[in-house]
């Protein structure tokens, strides 16, 4: 049988560009692997309890609907806020207090709206906020600063 006629670098040519080509494969597959995220298993189970204030007073200053809020983010890539168990599509007009749960360190819960811009939890927290907010009319966005223009943000309309 006879041998091509090649010489000895055309053979560790190929090679080098065959292991080259599956390094760079291994590392698309864990950069992939990584970035879909998913449960944040490497964070600690301390959690952590913290209340602030954006408003000192409890009562509206349009007099009306006063409340609590559900805010809640990770552990995977969903954020919501709810009221009375539901998803809060349209709120009334007031103040609230507005209870957060951020289930991982990779995601903050940031409100934005109509004389609002609260960033209730850090990226980095794990654990339970609340803050009060006064809602004015308008459209208010929640998400997580990170990833939202992955989609990780939603909208609630305050009448």
């Amino acid at each position: 049988m006879a041998r091509p006629n090649r010489s000895p670098s055309a053979f560790v040519f190929t090679d080098v560009k065959l292991t080259l080509a599956l390094v760079l494969a291994v590392a698309a597959l864990i950069l992939g692997m990584t970035a879909c995220g998913g449960d944040d298993s490497s964070s600690s189970d301390d959690t952590t309890t913290e209340a602030a204030s954006t408003e000192d007073s409890t009562e509206s200053q349009s007099g009306g609907a006063a409340g609590t809020l559900q805010g809640e983010t990770g552990p995977g890539f969903t954020i919501e806020v709810s009221q009375n168990g539901e998803d809060a599509e349209t709120v009334k007009a007031g103040t609230y207090t507005l209870e957060v749960e951020d289930k991982s360190d990779m995601h903050n819960f940031h409100l934005i709206g109509p004389g609002v811009d609260e960033e209730v939890t850090d990226v980095g927290f794990v654990g339970d906020k609340s803050v009060t907010v006064t809602l004015e009319p308008g459209t208010y966005t929640y998400q997580c600063d990170p990833h939202a223009a992955n989609g990780m943000k939603g909208t609630f309309t305050v009448t």
